[in-house]
């Protein structure tokens, strides 16, 4: 009896082993891993005939693609790959999607790594985990040499005035910094900005840019362009347009491009200057005398008091009683704050009846009429009456300038006589005192 107590208690036992060993097991899983067809080997592994350390460049994309199996199921599994040491905000990683893995199958999981091209050049590892919710994950470390470039230039930053906004027929100057990542300085490096929705472009050249490592006092690893001018077009429509900036180096068969988005505030969208539209119409006499045949004038003056240069006309409307004429033009061009007069002359036709008349001037600029007056005309007699009582005054003015004349001329006369008779008395008494 006691031994069968014992056994049921080693069984109980083993079984609550089992089952904590279970809980906490170590994931066995990862049997390979390669990077674009290369197997790497796992730090630590003895029996790794392959070459520890992998060599890339700065700026490489891989893929590395890990081999899985386990000899007991896992649920909700993932696979990731990561660098860590990259002083940046850019992480080196890649996580597969959850999935179940069943024992003793093997699955295959790709993912993906960009190396950044301003990373320093040294030795990395590249760690591989498999995890799940609650067992101990299983982690490799696999060594990776990453060497810069020859040829690597890096668009740092483009510089744009105005930043981020311009308008339709505005230039818009934009620049651009840039980096050399590369083991080699470059020559002849070609910038150039374009938006090819709007069909602008410019280009020019950067004589040289030193390497990265370069050691030297004079050194410039590091350079800005000149600023490039694009003109966006009139007609340019209002919406968001890509600027791409695209360098050139290595005798062109390398090229670096970044982008930016521009909005442009097409002509229909633009801000209209309020136009301040006003005209001061000033007329003379309202009503006058008209003889007949007699040329009357009205004076009119104009004043523009508005912000904008304007044209303005002059209008009559007919009569059969007289003859109208604009003087010197019906059409006048005024600046702001400029003053012009215009003249309308009415002569009455000697067919008018006497007395009182009535005509209208219109003023108008463009199609807007800006003010319609009434003016009179008193119609008197004709031209030849009013000639002969003027010819009459002036035979009269004649006859008594004839008369005052004739009397000057005879009062000049005696004055004169009367100042030679004095003198001969004067001689005359002198003569009679010798005696």
């Amino acid at each position: 009896m006691m031994k069968n107590l014992m056994k049921l208690v080693s069984v109980l036992v083993l079984f609550i082993i089992s089952l904590s060993v279970a809980t906490a097991a170590q994931i066995t899983a990862i049997q390979e891993v390669k990077i674009d067809g290369d197997v790497l080997c796992a730090v630590g592994d003895a029996s790794c005939t392959q070459p520890n350390v992998l060599g890339l460049e700065k700026d490489d994309e891989f893929k590395v693609k890990v081999q899985l199996r386990s000899i007991v199921a896992l649920d909700d599994v993932q696979v990731e790959a990561f660098i860590r040491g990259f002083d940046s905000n850019d992480l080196i990683e890649d996580i597969s999607d959850v999935f179940d893995a069943k024992a003793n199958v093997t699955y295959y999981k790709t993912l993906t790594l960009k190396l950044p091209l301003r990373m320093d050049q040294d030795t990395y590892k590249l760690r591989v985990i498999v995890s799940d919710r609650d067992n101990t994950e299983n982690v490799e470390n696999y060594e990776l040499e990453i060497d810069s470039v020859r040829h690597g230039l890096e668009i740092r930053d483009v510089i744009i005035s105005p930043e981020s906004t311009v308008k339709a027929g505005r230039a818009l100057l934009v620049s651009a910094r840039i980096k050399n990542r590369g083991e080699s300085s470059e020559e002849d490096v070609k910038v150039k900005v374009s938006i090819h929705e709007l069909g602008i472009s410019a280009s020019d050249y950067i004589d040289e840019i030193d390497e990265e490592d370069c050691t030297s006092d004079d050194c410039d690893d590091s350079v800005t362009s000149e600023e490039l001018y694009l003109r966006i077009p009139d007609n340019a429509r209002t919406g968001d347009y890509t600027l791409q900036v695209q360098v050139e180096f290595d005798d062109g068969d390398e090229t670096e491009t970044k982008t930016s988005t521009i909005h442009v505030v097409g002509v229909d969208e633009q801000p209209v200057e309020t136009e301040v539209t006003k005209t001061i119409i000033t007329i003379g006499p309202e009503s006058q005398e008209v003889t007949k045949g007699v040329a009357s004038v009205y004076p009119i003056t104009l004043t523009n008091a508005g912000t904008n240069s304007r044209t303005y006309t002059i209008m009559v409307d007919s009569a059969d009683w007289a003859t109208f004429k604009i003087s010197p033009s019906n059409v006048v061009v005024l600046n702001p704050s400029e003053s012009k007069a215009v003249y309308v002359y009415a002569t009455a036709a000697a067919t008018a009846s006497a007395g009182e008349h009535i005509f209208s001037v219109t003023v108008k600029s463009g199609d807007k009429e800006l003010k319609q007056v009434a003016l009179k005309a008193d119609v008197k007699g004709s031209e030849a009456a009013a000639a002969t009582g003027w010819s009459k005054v002036k035979k009269a003015l004649e006859w008594g300038l004839g008369i005052l004349v004739v009397l000057i001329v005879i009062l000049g006369l005696i004055i004169g006589f009367n100042k030679l008779k004095g003198e001969d008395e004067e001689e005359k008494d002198e003569s009679q005192t010798y005696y």
